[in-house]
């Protein structure tokens, strides 16, 4: 089992729609949910402090994720546009999102 981490922010004012959202994601877009269980991942979550956020999830690795994310990119581009204009990510040089390295762990 592999750990991801990413950090990003949430857009000014957009706090709540951004949680509402996620939190509605069961009920409005459950393939998204279904998606993510069917490419290994589990544990995730999202936290915020003002509009910062990180999000932490673990998952089979990131082979499996890429292969089935690009079988399903309707469901991807579905759920992205329905979060279109609430957040962004940190990215590096290369335009992706930044990796974070775990140091610590305690289980």
């Amino acid at each position: 089992m592999e750990r991801f981490c990413w950090k990003g922010h949430v857009n000014p004012g957009k706090l709540e729609e951004y949680a509402a959202k996620h939190n509605a994601m069961y009920e409005t877009h459950p393939e998204m949910e279904e998606l993510m269980r069917a490419a290994g991942m589990r544990n995730y979550s999202i936290w915020a402090n003002g509009e910062d956020t990180i999000g932490y999830y673990e998952y089979i690795g990131a082979d499996r994720k890429a292969e089935v994310y690009a079988q399903h990119k309707d469901i991807l581009a579905k759920w992205n546009e329905n979060m279109e204009g609430l957040s962004g990510m940190d990215l590096d040089e290369d335009g992706k999102p930044k990796v974070w390295k775990c140091i610590w762990l305690m289980e």
